[in-house]
């Protein structure tokens, strides 16, 4: 699993690539979360390159959503594979994180007031 994360616009950006299983979460996780969640940033997350996930890659998710939140940020995803975004909808996901197609449409939600 390989993690990128670019600061922009008062937003970090965040490219995940691999696959969020077990060992995956393992490798990214801690980054991830330092990453975004002590500066209450706003994160946009590119899923594009993310071709399998596990309850281990949603707790992930969900636990960075509700810390950025307590902190004063929004977190959006997008461009999930089918593979992904069938579990993302199995697992109800977009009711804690929203879960949208393109950048341009997470950055809209997580700037809008």
């Amino acid at each position: 699993m390989e993690i990128e994360v670019a600061l922009a616009d008062d937003i970090a950006r965040v490219k995940l690539r691999g696959r969020l299983d077990t060992h995956g979460v393992d490798q990214i996780e801690t980054k991830f979360t330092a990453s975004i969640v002590p500066g209450g940033r706003n994160a946009v997350v590119d899923l594009s390159e993310v071709a399998f996930i596990l309850s281990m890659g949603l707790r992930m998710f969900i636990a960075v959503a509700k810390a950025l939140k307590r902190h004063g940020g929004k977190m959006a995803l997008f461009a999930p594979q089918a593979q992904v975004s069938d579990v993302f909808a199995s697992a109800a996901l977009s009711a804690v994180v929203p879960v949208v197609r393109d950048e341009a449409e997470a950055v809209g939600i997580v700037t809008a007031q």
